[in-house]
């Protein structure tokens, strides 16, 4: 894996959308208080309540995720369909046919992907452009992220870069390394590598990207239930997700905040301490389809900033 090469981020991109609907908020095009259902008619089911935007980028919306039903999660499914093309709007209208977890947006969190697919098309409705194009305008040209793209349907890594592999079952048993590289980029589509990603982390953090009052939604976790948490997790039974990022608070005490993501063939992830005197930024090649492995993640976190 060449140290300077690019992965494909996963959920690693919401960290950019949120920070894209929060310099809308900033530029008072959208109001995180108000309903999502105003800027976007007819997306969501008249029998939904009111869902905040705010909601959409902590996890707290109660929209429900997508299922195995919906989409191919078997290694010889991802395979066959990992070229697919499948546009915000169709993965909301899939996962909407499925009860939301539970009923009063704000409540509690639970962590996933259907808000920031909403939030993805609110980007595009009120500003005419998908939401690649605007993270490029907004991020990545004003912080010279020269290794960072946001594709919308190049199925190829550019440059330099690390392979994904997934383990596909063999007909007469065991399995063989099938490499899944070239996929379409779907909605966690994002390109880059470990020195853009610090390098968008310090800017965010450093209030390059957003003014104060928007910068307070990166830091502040709503005080509420993680649905099905547990005290392994990393709110230890409470939310710990706030606008696109994640906290973490070590066993001495010291909180971190970033955010991991996965796709097929990559997990990678990006995490710092408040103040950014340290910093992680990591990728590594999973074969099992995706999935941030937390047992994994704690102990990257932890050599890197324990005491």
């Amino acid at each position: 894996m060449p140290v300077d090469g690019r992965f494909r981020l996963g959920s690693v991109t919401k960290a950019f959308i949120a920070t894209v609907v929060l310099q809308m908020a900033a530029e008072d095009r959208v109001d995180l208080g108000k309903p999502v259902q105003r800027y976007l008619p007819g997306v969501l089911p008249d029998s939904y309540p009111p869902i905040p935007v705010r909601s959409l980028l902590n996890f707290t919306s109660s929209l429900p995720e997508l299922t195995a039903d919906d989409l191919p999660t078997t290694p010889e499914g991802i395979v066959e369909h990992r070229f697919d093309d499948h546009p915000f709007a169709e993965l909301v209208a899939m996962a909407v046919r499925h009860d939301r977890p539970f009923k009063d947006p704000g409540t509690t969190q639970v962590y996933g992907a259907t808000g920031y697919y909403v939030a993805g098309m609110l980007i595009e409705k009120l500003t005419g452009n998908s939401y690649q194009q605007e993270i490029t305008k907004r991020i990545l040209r004003p912080l010279h992220l020269r290794h960072t793209t946001a594709p919308q349907t190049d199925t190829t890594i550019p440059g330099p870069h690390s392979h994904g592999y997934i383990a596909a079952p063999q007909a007469g048993g065991g399995t063989q390394l099938v490499d899944i590289t070239d996929q379409n980029p779907g909605a966690g589509g994002m390109i880059s590598t470990t020195g853009d990603l610090d390098r968008f982390l310090t800017a965010l953090f450093r209030g390059r990207l957003l003014p104060p009052s928007q910068m307070a939604e990166l830091f502040t976790v709503p005080d509420v239930a993680y649905l099905g948490g547990t005290a392994q997790d990393p709110g230890h039974g409470r939310a710990y997700y706030s606008a696109g990022l994640m906290r973490v608070t070590l066993p001495d005490g010291l909180t971190v905040w970033g955010k991991t993501g996965s796709t097929f063939g990559y997990t990678d992830g990006m995490f710092t301490t408040r103040d950014l005197r340290r910093r992680l930024v990591y990728s590594f090649n999973p074969v099992t389809g995706g999935g941030n492995d937390f047992a994994l993640v704690t102990r990257l976190i932890g050599a890197a900033f324990g005491s």
